[in-house]
C-alpha cells in the first residue's frame, strides 16, 4: 500500500506571499500534530502484541512460580509457629507475615489448607471477603448511577426553566452551523473520491480491481470521519496537488481544521486508553512517563524483578528448614 507523505498536504508559502495566514498556519500545525499522534498510536499497536507475548510467555509463568513458592513459605511458617524457642512476639510476626502475603496468593489457589492457615492467623474469610467486596462495589456502582440520574434530571428541569439568552442561542446556532459545515466538507471530499474511483464505472478489469481496493480505503476513512486519510487519498490518485492545497479558501481551511481537531482528540483518547490499560495491568503510577518503548522496558524490568524474588525466596526456603534461621530472620522483621 502506498503511503502518502503527510507533509505534502501542508500549505506552502508562495513566492511573493508575505506569510501564511492564521488559518493556513493552523491547518499545517494540525497536520503535523496528527502525524505525530498517528505514529505514536501505530507504535503502541505494534508493541501491544509483543507486550502480550512477553506477559503470557514470561511474566505470568514466573508469577505462578513465585506464588507457589510463597505458598510454600506460608506452610513452612505455619509449621514453625508452634516450634520451641519462638517467643509470643515471634509468633505475632509469623501471623502478620502470613496474613500479609497470604491474601495475595489465596485468590489464585484452590488449596483449602492455605485458606485455613490464613484464617487461623487472623485473616478474614477469603470467600466472604470477596463476596462483601463485590457486593460493596455493586452497591457503590448502583448508588453512583442513581446520583448521576438524579443530577441529570435536576439539570434537565433547571434547563427547561431557564430561558436561553439571545447571545447564548446565537452562539449555539453558530456552533451547530460550524459542525454541519465541517461534516459537509468531509462529505464533499468523499463524493469527489467516490466519483473518481467507483469500480462499477470502470471497464478495464485490472483498473476495476485497483479502484475497488482504493474505494474500500475511502469508505473506511469516511466511516471514521478521517479527513486526513481522505485528503491523502486525493493526493495519492492525483485528484489534488500542491497548487490546489495552496489555494484552499479560508472557509475550507477552517472547516478542515475543525474536523482535524476532532480527529486529533480521538487519536489522543485511543492512545490514552492503551497507556491506561498497561498502567493498570502492571500497577504503574499515572504520573510516570509512558511510551511503547518504556512499556516494554518496564515489563522486562518487572520480569527481571520477579525472577530475582524467586531466586531470593528459594534461598530463604532452604534456610528456613532450620527453625533457628527463621528465628534469626524474625529479629530483623518489624511489624
Amino acid at each position: 500500500m502506498k503511503k502518502t507523505d503527510t507533509k505534502a498536504l501542508n500549505v506552502v508559502e508562495q513566492h511573493g506571499q508575505a506569510s501564511l495566514s492564521p488559518a493556513q498556519k493552523s491547518f499545517n500545525a494540525l497536520l503535523k500534530k496528527l502525524e505525530t499522534e498517528r505514529q505514536l498510536l501505530a507504535a503502541w499497536q505494534q508493541m501491544i502484541p509483543l507486550l502480550q507475548q512477553h506477559h503470557v510467555n514470561q511474566y505470568q509463568p514466573l508469577m505462578r512460580s513465585y506464588h507457589a513458592l510463597v505458598a510454600q513459605l506460608v506452610r513452612l511458617l505455619d509449621d514453625a509457629y508452634s516450634a520451641k524457642g519462638l517467643s509470643r512476639h515471634d509468633q505475632e510476626k509469623i501471623s502478620h507475615i502470613i496474613c500479609s502475603v497470604g491474601a495475595a496468593i489465596i485468590g489464585d489457589s484452590d488449596a483449602a489448607d492455605l485458606k485455613r492457615i490464613y484464617r487461623m492467623h487472623g485473616g478474614a474469610d477469603v470467600d466472604t471477603a470477596e463476596w462483601q467486596q463485590e457486593d460493596f462495589v455493586e452497591f457503590e456502582q448502583e448508588a453512583e448511577s442513581d446520583r448521576h440520574a438524579s443530577a441529570e434530571h435536576a439539570h434537565e428541569r433547571a434547563s427547561k426553566k431557564r430561558k436561553k439568552s439571545a447571545k447564548a442561542a446565537a452562539r449555539e446556532a453558530k456552533q451547530q452551523e460550524e459542525l454541519q459545515n465541517a461534516s459537509q466538507s468531509v462529505r464533499e471530499v468523499y463524493r469527489k473520491l467516490a466519483s473518481a474511483l467507483h469500480p462499477d464505472r470502470e471497464q478495464d478489469p485490472l483498473e476495476r480491481v485497483r479502484k475497488t481496493a482504493l474505494m474500500q480505503r475511502v469508505n473506511i476513512a469516511y466511516d471514521k470521519k478521517d479527513l486526513l486519510g481522505l485528503l491523502e487519498l486525493q493526493l495519492e490518485i492525483e485528484q489534488i496537488d500542491q497548487s490546489r492545497i495552496n489555494s484552499l479558501s479560508e472557509q475550507h481551511l477552517r472547516h478542515y481544521s475543525k474536523v482535524l481537531t476532532e480527529q486529533s482528540a480521538e487519536l489522543r483518547d485511543e492512545i490514552a486508553g492503551l497507556e491506561a490499560e498497561f498502567r493498570m495491568r502492571f500497577n504503574f503510577d499515572q504520573q510516570e512517563a509512558m511510551s511503547p518503548a518504556l512499556a516494554m522496558r518496564h515489563l522486562k524490568s518487572a520480569i527481571k524483578g520477579v525472577q530475582q524474588n524467586i531466586n531470593a525466596l528459594k534461598s530463604d526456603l532452604l534456610a528456613f528448614e532450620d527453625v533457628k534461621n527463621i528465628k534469626a530472620w524474625l529479629k530483623s522483621y518489624h511489624i
